[in-house]
This record gives structure tokens, sequence and C-alpha cells, in this order.
């Protein structure tokens, strides 16, 4: 069954996306499953090597399921100094 949720996408993947929300329906259970349908169907350059992810606010493993409703931020590796 498809969800819908809202996939933010933060840092590179914005810059390269050219936006910052995107309302998206998905049969994904999980985060990994997720990012691999965003990287065939939208062309996102990054991996779960390199890029983290957050359901609703809160860092998540990759394998965490997601629901209807869910906000599903993606960003790619940050570093400061």
């Amino acid at each position: 069954m498809k969800k819908k949720i809202t996939v933010r996408y933060f840092a590179l993947i914005g810059e390269r996306r050219g936006i910052q929300n995107d309302p998206y329906e998905t049969e994904a259970a999980t985060a990994r499953e997720l990012l691999h349908e965003l990287q065939t169907n939208k062309a996102i350059p990054l991996t779960t090597n390199i890029s983290k992810a957050a359901v609703n606010d809160k860092f998540v493993d990759w394998d965490a399921p997601i629901s209807d409703g869910d906000r599903i931020t993606l960003m790619s590796p940050f570093s400061g100094g």
C-alpha cells in the first residue's frame, strides 16, 4: 500500500535537487528502500555510506520503518571547523 510522506532534502542533496521539501508517495517499508527508490526515480547521487536519514526529525538507522504521514529527511555529510 502506498504511503504519503514528505521527503526533505538538506545540504548538498537539497542543492542538487533544487528543492527542500518533496511530497512523495512510496511503497518503501524502510528508509533504505526509500533511498534506493529515490535514487532510481529522482537521480539522487548519494548512498547510505555517505548520507544520513531522519524520520520525523530523529536520526535513524537505514533499516528504520517508515509510515504514512512521516517526514523523511535526507542529509549529505557535513563538517564544521
